[in-house]
């Protein structure tokens, strides 16, 4: 037997229920890589706010859960089922703090403190605060499951696991819930700055919208899957871990395509916040100064 064979003693893939397909994790491996290189190349062309960094950072997980999937084939042990554990289901939570969760949140923030400060009850920092903290706990509770159910030595222990995944998960997803409801209440309360700040602005948001929806579908996967506990039959099928896979891809490549320092007319992120409102501002005068002459 080479080293480049697989190897598959009896229970070997246990731990999923099937054998982790090569062709499944080159395909999304391939995307991750290519959609973390788009948002360095962008957030270093464009001086883009730091934030958007972790949107890299979330792939490069993402890339590492791939990478795991791979290494189960070939390992003998139980580490690359912790290391996809770890990727694939903590992925949206971490950049120092956070990743692609928390990016959507401080780029709301961002469009609410340039475009219509004055439309949303919450200030663009307690946004932050409010979303990303939430965030931060609804991480705790999935990697101290993650962490529990895959070096559980019992039955009883995975159970425990999977139940404290699964709280963090189901409460995630109600903070996204919330948050993608929040996006919309905002939005038909500033429809009239967003038409003044052009269809650029309104492109971004449909992104931070479409990001948004794609990561409730994984989050309504995640949570009926792991309901039905790492037995499940959801957790042992290979093909509907797609309905994990193809929203989070579809998230990262949204903000891709519709960045924000591309789509949000500003001459520096770095330098402090876009000149956006003054923009808007301006238009709006001259609005009421011809509506006036009428």
């Amino acid at each position: 037997m080479t080293s480049n064979t697989p190897i598959y003693p009896n229970n070997n893939f246990s731990s999923y229920g099937y054998e982790p397909s090569l062709i499944m994790a080159a395909i999304f491996l391939s995307l991750f890589a290519i959609s973390a290189s788009c948002h360095l190349y962008q957030s270093i062309k464009r001086r883009s706010l730091l934030f958007m960094l972790c949107m890299v950072v979330g792939c490069a997980i993402e890339l590492i859960g791939w990478g795991g999937r791979v290494w189960s084939r070939y390992a003998p042990d139980a580490k690359g089922y912790m290391m996809q554990m770890y990727g694939t289901i903590q992925l949206p939570n971490r950049r120092s703090h956070s990743q692609i969760y928390a990016a959507l949140y401080a780029l709301l923030a961002l469009v609410i403190a340039t475009v219509a400060p004055n439309q949303s009850p919450l200030s663009s920092k307690m946004f932050k605060i409010v979303f990303i903290t939430a965030d931060v706990f609804a991480l705790v509770l999935q990697g101290a499951g993650g962490g529990i159910a895959a070096t559980a030595t019992s039955e009883s222990l995975s159970h425990a696991g999977s139940h404290l995944m699964l709280a963090g998960i189901v409460f995630q997803l109600v903070v996204m819930l919330v948050f993608f409801a929040y996006t919309a209440w905002f939005y038909s309360r500033a429809r009239k700055e967003f038409y003044l700040a052009g269809k650029r602005v309104i492109w971004l948001f449909f992104g931070v919208g479409l990001s948004s929806f794609m990561i409730i579908v994984r989050g309504a996967y995640r949570t009926a899957e792991l309901a039905g506990g790492f037995k499940g039959t959801l957790a042992r099928n290979q093909y509907t871990f797609l309905l994990d896979a193809i929203p989070v891809t579809i998230a990262t490549f949204a903000i891709n395509v519709w960045h924000p320092c591309m789509n949000l007319p500003m001459e520096t992120e770095l330098a402090g916040l876009p000149k956006v409102n003054s923009e808007i501002a301006l238009k709006q005068e001259g609005a009421d100064v011809d509506a006036r002459t009428l």
